[in-house]
C-alpha cells in the first residue's frame, strides 16, 4: 500500500473547523490503497476537544504522529476559552515576527519528526500538506526537496488574499508572505483549493502555475456521519428551530442575536414557539450580549457539542444559519461547516456576499440571502419559515446538489490523482 504523509496542524484531539478535513481525506484514502499518516501537534491546550472525532481517528486505520509528548487523557487538555478581543491583539502581535503565522515555531518539531517517521515507516511515497497554518505549505517544501517526493499543498482558505483571516502589519511583511506562497505553489506538483474563486486568485497572482495543476475539493460531508446520526435519537423540539453553529467572536453571532432580537420585537406573540440554537462556547461575555438584547428566553445553549452531536442538532432543526463577513476576496470564502449544512438538508438563512458560497447555495435552492445584513429582514424570514413549517411547506434542497457534496466520490477521484503522481514521479 502506497504511504502518504499528511501535514494537518490541526487535527482531532482539537475541535471546531479545520479538523475534519483532513481526517475524512485521511480515512477515505486508506479505503482506495493508501496508507495515511498524518503528522501533527501535541497541543498542551485547548479551549474545546471533540472526543468523537479522535475516536473515529483512532478506529480508522490512520496513523497519528506527533511531534512533542504523546497524549493521554484528553480531558486534560481543556483550558478556559481567551477573552474577547485577546485573540485579535494576539494575531497582531505575532504577525510581526512570526511569518508565514503564529504556528512558525512548529516547522522545525515537524521536520525532526517527519526524519523519525521516515525511519519508522521506511518511507513515505507522496506528501500532502493542508492549511492553514501555512507552516505546513513550508514544512512540506523542505521535506519534498529533502526526500525527493512529489508535494500536494491543499488551500482550505486563501493565502495571502484572504482578508477575513490574515493580517499584515507593513506591506514588507505581506512582500514576504506573497515570496512564501510564490515559492510554494511553484514548487508543488499538486494544489488543491476549495473552490473555482481561490483558484482564479491564485493563477491571477502568480503566473507559475498551470490551470489544470490546481483542483478543486470543496468542502464536504460524510455520508456516513448523517447516517450514523440518524440511527439515534434526535434532539427534536415542538418549536421551529433555527441553528447557527458559527464562530463564538465572529460578527455572525452578533448578527445572530440581533435578528433574533428584532424577531422577539416584531413577533413577541410567537417568542414562546420558536428556539434559537446556538452550538459553540458559552462564554459570559456571550451570556451579556444575550440578556442585554434581551433575548435569553429564545436561546438554546448547549454549548460546544463534539460533531456527532453537532449533526444531531442539524437534523433536528428546521433551518440553519451561515454568516460570512462581507470583505475584499470574501467572494472565495466558503465555510468549512457548508459541508455539514448541505448534507443536513435543511433551510439556510445566509447572509453572505456575492461568491462561491452564494453559488453554491443558488444551486442548493433551499435557501434565502440577506446581503444587506439587515436583521429586520431576517426576523422577517424567521416569521416565514414559522409560517411555512405550520404548512409544512419549507422548501427542501436539490438533491443532485446535495449529492455531489458527499465526500467519498470525491476522495476516490484524489486518489486516482494521487497514483498519477506516482506515475510521472
Amino acid at each position: 500500500m502506497n504511504k502518504i504523509l499528511i501535514i494537518a496542524y490541526y487535527f482531532p484531539p482539537m475541535g471546531m473547523g479545520g479538523v475534519q478535513r483532513p481526517l475524512k481525506i485521511a480515512k477515505y484514502l486508506l479505503k482506495h490503497g493508501w496508507q495515511p499518516i498524518v503528522l501533527t501537534t501535541s497541543h498542551k491546550k485547548l479551549a474545546v476537544i471533540d472526543e468523537y472525532l479522535l475516536d473515529e481517528a483512532n478506529r480508522s486505520g490512520i496513523i497519528v504522529e506527533r511531534t512533542g509528548t504523546s497524549i493521554g487523557n484528553s480531558g486534560a487538555l481543556v483550558t478556559r476559552v481567551q477573552k474577547e478581543g485577546f485573540g485579535s491583539i494576539k494575531k497582531i502581535w505575532t504577525s510581526f515576527f512570526n511569518i508565514p503565522d503564529a504556528q512558525s515555531g512548529w516547522k522545525n518539531k515537524a521536520l525532526k519528526k517527519a526524519d523519525e517517521l521516515w525511519k519508522k515507516y521506511d518511507g513515505f511515497d507522496l506528501i500532502f500538506a493542508t492549511a492553514p497554518p501555512f507552516t505546513s505549505f513550508l514544512i512540506g517544501q523542505e521535506l519534498k526537496k529533502k526526500y525527493k517526493k512529489n508535494l500536494v499543498i491543499d488551500y482550505r482558505d486563501p493565502w495571502v488574499d484572504s482578508y477575513n483571516l490574515n493580517f499584515y502589519p507593513t506591506s514588507f511583511h505581506k512582500l514576504l508572505n506573497e515570496k512564501k506562497e510564490r515559492l510554494a505553489i511553484r514548487e508543488a506538483n499538486k494544489v488543491i483549493t476549495t473552490n473555482r474563486r481561490t483558484k482564479e486568485l491564485i493563477i491571477e497572482k502568480y503566473n507559475n502555475i498551470e490551470y489544470n495543476d490546481i483542483k478543486i475539493l470543496p468542502h464536504l460531508y460524510d455520508s456516513g456521519d448523517i447516517e450514523f446520526a440518524q440511527s439515534k435519537n434526535l434532539p427534536y423540539t415542538t418549536k421551529l428551530r433555527i441553528t447557527y453553529t458559527g464562530s463564538l467572536y465572529s460578527r455572525g453571532l452578533r448578527l445572530f442575536f440581533k435578528s433574533i432580537k428584532q424577531f422577539n420585537h416584531k413577533y413577541s406573540s410567537l417568542s414562546n414557539e420558536v428556539e434559537f440554537l446556538y452550538l459553540g462556547l458559552v462564554t459570559k461575555g456571550l451570556m451579556k450580549m444575550s440578556n442585554s438584547y434581551g433575548i435569553k428566553n429564545l436561546l438554546n445553549l448547549p454549548g460546544y457539542v463534539n460533531h456527532l452531536e453537532c449533526v444531531k442538532y442539524l437534523l433536528a432543526s428546521d433551518a440553519l444559519f451561515l454568516h460570512i463577513k462581507g470583505r475584499k476576496n470574501s467572494d472565495a470564502a466558503l465555510q468549512g461547516a457548508i459541508g455539514d449544512y448541505i448534507g443536513s438538508r435543511k433551510y439556510i438563512v445566509a447572509c453572505i456576499p456575492d461568491g462561491v458560497t452564494k453559488n453554491t447555495l443558488t444551486e442548493y435552492g433551499a435557501a434565502d440571502f440577506v446581503q444587506d445584513y439587515n436583521p429586520e429582514r431576517i426576523a422577517d424570514i424567521y416569521k416565514k419559515l414559522y409560517d411555512l413549517r405550520r404548512t409544512n411547506s419549507i422548501p427542501e434542497p436539490d438533491e443532485k446538489t446535495v449529492q455531489k457534496y458527499e465526500n467519498q466520490k470525491h476522495i476516490e477521484d484524489l486518489a486516482i490523482d494521487f497514483n498519477y503522481l506516482l506515475d510521472v514521479d
